[in-house]
């Protein structure tokens, strides 16, 4: 290969790894984001729904069921668009990954691919797809009984699905009271 050639593949493989710890960076932000935003309205529906009653002395205003439910209801959706938008980022990331390691073929190193040799050994080096619900209990289970490396991703799934069954169960608390 030319100097140019390879000084243009260099350059190549730069940038696509710029691009995705980007991508990955936008997914951390993202994290955050809605992590704040979801704790902070549980913590809000907590407290209101917790104050509906007013004690039997003062005058604390009651809150009406309604208010809090379609606030859980908001909440839910808010968790639903962030697992929605992981998925999203790892889709991305998966292809800029696919790249990398197409351009890594043609390097005399191939640090991406041999990073994921390390953390998965005897596994291919491919993305792998979007994760159903049931897919990651069953590999929270198997990590549970064999110890490997642990994916962010598959981890950072999981929390928005905590968000919905907290959403619910304030629900049904408030529409059981």
């Amino acid at each position: 290969m030319a100097d140019d050639d390879t000084n243009t593949l260099l350059e190549l493989y730069k940038n696509a790894v710029e691009m995705a710890d980007r991508v990955s960076s936008r997914r951390a932000g993202a994290n955050t984001f809605f992590l704040t935003l979801n704790t902070t309205l549980v913590a809000v529906v907590g407290i209101v729904s917790s104050a509906r009653k007013p004690p039997s002395q003062g005058s604390v205003p009651s809150f009406d069921a309604f208010g809090l439910v379609l606030t859980a209801i908001a909440g839910i959706v808010l968790a639903v668009v962030w697992r929605a938008l992981l998925a999203y980022y790892r889709r991305l990331n998966g292809a800029k990954f696919d790249v990398i390691n197409k351009l890594e073929q043609q390097l005399p190193a191939q640090p991406y691919a041999d990073e994921w040799a390390i953390l998965h050994p005897g596994e291919p080096n491919e993305p792998e797809p979007v994760l159903e619900r049931q897919q990651v209990i069953e590999r929270l289970r198997r990590w549970r009984r064999k110890s490997r490396h642990r994916e962010a991703t598959v981890i950072e799934q999981v929390v928005p699905i905590v968000f919905v069954v907290i959403y619910v169960t304030l629900v049904v608390r408030v529409l059981v009271e």
